[in-house]
This record gives structure tokens, C-alpha cells and sequence, in this order.
């Protein structure tokens, strides 16, 4: 069975994550291939490869792809105990855990708030190499504040609209049960 298309603005917004993600990982990926290339044929690697590949290019995938996964509701849950809930405290169990991780994700971001002006006060390179990495620091407080409020908002959804779940449970929708 095939989802519903997603309103329009939430799919500007999921293309205003996916295409730099899909991008950075399309230049990482030439970025890779060209220094082993020139490594082994030309014995002339691209300096810095691993800084940007370790300081750049993975953080942006990795915290674009958590707030994507999010967005889209597609993090793997491991239903165990929530299926044997009775369906009346299944929407609170729901909100409870919501609440509990935008209440983690705003942790997250307000220490990586700290910790990225810290880098950015301090110009923060990569390693010992004269890349600048302070920049990206900041996705950590970005991606946790999106976090959080993606979160807070579905623990608005779950109270405010019950009935959502037993629909994805009878739809078949994408769990994964361990």
C-alpha cells in the first residue's frame, strides 16, 4: 500500500534537506575517488582528503539525514511492548516518548550551542591541519532544534489525534518490529 503524497510545504521542506544532503554526498563521494585515484596512479594524493571527508562532508550527512529521517517518519522502531498496550494509552505512551526525546534533542542542542561558539571563538581546525571545522559545529544546535521541534510537535499529534496510530497499525505502515 502506498503512503499519501506529502503536502506540498513539507515537501519543499524535505527537498530543502535531501538535495544538499544528496549533493555533499555526490562531492564526497568524487572527492574520495579522485584522491585514491591520484594516490595510487599519480602517487600525488589530495592533501587534506581525510579532514574534510571526517570535519565536513559526514556531519552534514549525518545530521541532514537525521532530521530527514525524522521529517519523514522513517527511524526504526522496535515495537516490543507497545503492540500489548491497551489502544486507549497507546496515544499517551506515544506523546510520552515524544516529550522525553524533544526534551533530549533540546538538550542536545543547547550544549551544542555552547560547544560551537566555543569553536567558533577559537577558530577550531581539523586535527592539526589548517581546515577550518568550526563552521559545522553549528549543525549539531541546528539539527537538535529541528529535533526538537518535530518532536514536539508529535507529541501535540498523538494527544490531539489518537486515532492516528490504530490507522498505522491496521495500514501496514513502515515499522520495523524486532
Amino acid at each position: 500500500m502506498t503512503a499519501p503524497p506529502a503536502p506540498k510545504g513539507r515537501r519543499v521542506i524535505e527537498l530543502l534537506i535531501e538535495v544538499p544532503a544528496v549533493t555533499v554526498t555526490f562531492v564526497m563521494m568524487l572527492h574520495i575517488t579522485a584522491n585514491a585515484l591520484l594516490r595510487s596512479f599519480a602517487n600525488s594524493p589530495l592533501p587534506n582528503t581525510l579532514e574534510y571527508v571526517q570535519y565536513w562532508y559526514m556531519p552534514i550527512v549525518a545530521f541532514l539525514g537525521f532530521v530527514a529521517a525524522q521529517l519523514r517518519g522513517q527511524h526504526i522502531a522496535a515495537d516490543l511492548v507497545f503492540r500489548m498496550l491497551p489502544r486507549s494509552t497507546k496515544p499517551y505512551v506515544t506523546a510520552v516518548g515524544c516529550a522525553a526525546s524533544a526534551l533530549m534533542a533540546a538538550g542536545f542542542a543547547w550544549y551544542g550551542w555552547g560547544e560551537a561558539v566555543h569553536a567558533w571563538e577559537i577558530t577550531m581546525t581539523a586535527g592539526v591541519s589548517d581546515v577550518i571545522s568550526w563552521p559545522t559545529y553549528f549543525l549539531v544546535p541546528l539539527a537538535f532544534a529541528s529535533l526538537t521541534v518535530q518532536f514536539a510537535w508529535a507529541t501535540v499529534q498523538a494527544v490531539r489525534n489518537p486515532e492516528a496510530d490504530d490507522a498505522d497499525e491496521s495500514s501496514g505502515a513502515e515499522t520495523t518490529s524486532v
